[in-house]
């Protein structure tokens, strides 16, 4: 009996201690200064402690979102405090602020209140601040730049599974989300009417934030437009030369006209076999081109394409020479005094596309542009940048040839259900020499290979 009042009087002395420790630091908060303002994804606490020397920290508490126990803690060293953990607005959140002195002793707490905004994973998804629109073969997402920027972003849409072959939610992309904002395009290859794009946020603690779905996306997809050189006008020149009756070259013995335009050599063969033939034992240049030459001075004057039915138009796509070892005709042979031994500054830089429905219409919409530096150097500013690479690109032979990839450009038009029966395009500059000093281009002609139009496939 008498072991059993010696282990009550332990178990009684040790509570008593307990309570002696759980004593809070005596400190008034009321000297406690703090502003609170809201942010996104929380607020942000400003504040100035007290002066007094046994102050050494001060501690909050609150809930997160998920309501999860948050502890932040600052000190003198510092002014303001993020109190973060949220995804949605909030008006009235409370925090428990107590001062804490060196022995890790704190005050009775006080309570405050505070404000929060969207974090930046739930207002990336705001109706004002993003768009998903139709885009060529795809989808658009825009989205506009935010001030604060935390989180994923993950893409995806409505598609048959290649591996069940069933209906399922695709992954197209994830991406941290920018504070500069972008337009990320989507192209995709399943053909459908209509797209059903889902975009998902999370946080970068990996909980997901918020989803939305966007329904019944036009999917705009394109198909070749049929074109030949009838569909092709072809401006008259202010002064031509001898024989010229339009501002098209047109040379049965250079292979030249608006025919070898929609002729569907995309890369120059009849040249490249020519070529073959000449190596053999020529010692001019090679004049066969079977390409579009425009001159002299065609720069500034309208070409214009008849897709013969109003059509949307998606974009127009331009094709130069494959780079080989041919080489340019001699001033005294046929088209020499217009090449003048360079090809790449024969090449457009900067084009205008227009629309119409009315051919001699003086009210043209503007459709899109291309739009490159004459003096560019590096090939994402140069879209002819491999024709100038002969002596790494040049194919040994026509099997070799045959299976290089065509060179070209896209000018995008708008993908907006706006139907053109005519397309004018207007160039306005081409490449600079690459020669430093030299310009072999003074009359201002332009060349393609050439020349494709794109449209909106009917449903």
């Amino acid at each position: 009996m008498e072991k059993y009042k010696w282990i009550l009087l332990f178990l009684l002395l040790s509570l008593f201690a307990c309570n002696d420790d759980d004593v809070a630091f005596e400190i008034s908060t009321e000297d406690l200064k703090i502003d609170l303002k809201p942010v996104a994804g929380g607020a942000m606490m400003y504040y100035s402690l007290p002066n007094n020397g046994e102050i050494f920290a001060m501690n909050v508490r609150y809930s997160n979102f998920r309501g999860e126990p948050i502890l932040k803690t600052c000190s003198y060293t510092g002014d303001s405090l993020l109190l973060d953990g949220f995804i949605q607005a909030e008006s009235s959140v409370t925090a428990r602020v107590s001062l804490v002195n060196h022995r890790n002793e704190e005050s009775t707490e006080k309570e405050i209140t505070f404000e929060t905004k969207d974090s930046a994973p739930w207002a990336f998804l705001n109706e004002d601040n993003i768009e998903v629109a139709p885009a060529w073969n795809g989808f658009r997402l825009i989205y506009k730049p935010s001030e604060v920027v935390t989180g994923m972003a993950h893409v995806f849409y409505m598609g048959i599974n290649p591996k069940t072959k069933q209906e399922d939610t695709l992954l197209l992309e994830s991406f941290p989300i920018l504070a500069s904002g972008d337009t990320i395009t989507f192209p995709l290859k399943q053909e459908n009417l209509k797209n059903t794009v889902i975009v998902r946020t999370e946080d970068f603690s990996g909980y997901r934030v918020r989803q939305v779905v966007y329904s019944d996306v036009d999917a705009f997809r394109t198909e070749k437009w049929a074109l030949t050189k009838e569909d092709f006008t072809v401006p008259r020149p202010l002064r031509p030369m001898p024989g010229q009756e339009s501002l098209s070259f047109e040379s049965e013995e250079a292979k030249t006209g608006v025919e070898y335009l929609f002729d569907g050599d995309l890369k120059g063969r009849e040249r490249m076999i020519a070529g073959l033939a000449h190596a053999v034992g020529g010692r001019d240049g090679v004049v066969e081109y079977g390409a579009f030459v425009a001159g002299p001075n065609a720069f500034e004057k309208p070409f214009i394409l008849d897709l013969r039915e109003k059509k949307i138009p998606a974009w127009v796509r331009m094709y130069c020479l494959y780079p080989m070892k041919a080489q340019h005709p001699a001033s005294n042979q046929e088209l020499g005094d217009i090449w003048l031994g360079s090809y790449v500054d024969k090449l457009p830089c900067k084009v205008t596309v227009y629309g119409s429905n009315d051919k001699n219409s003086n009210e043209w919409v503007e459709l899109g542009r291309l739009n490159q530096n004459p003096s560019a150097t590096v090939m994402k500013d140069w879209w002819a940048y491999l024709t100038t690479q002969t002596s790494v690109l040049a194919p040994r032979d026509l099997n070799d040839f045959d299976s290089r990839d065509p060179v070209y450009v896209d000018i995008q038009l708008p993908p907006v259900n706006e139907a053109y029966q005519f397309l004018k395009f207007v160039v306005h500059d081409t490449f600079d020499t690459p020669k430093e000093g030299m310009n072999y281009n003074r009359m201002n002609c332009f060349t393609l290979q050439e020349l494709e139009v794109y449209v909106k496939k009917e449903n």
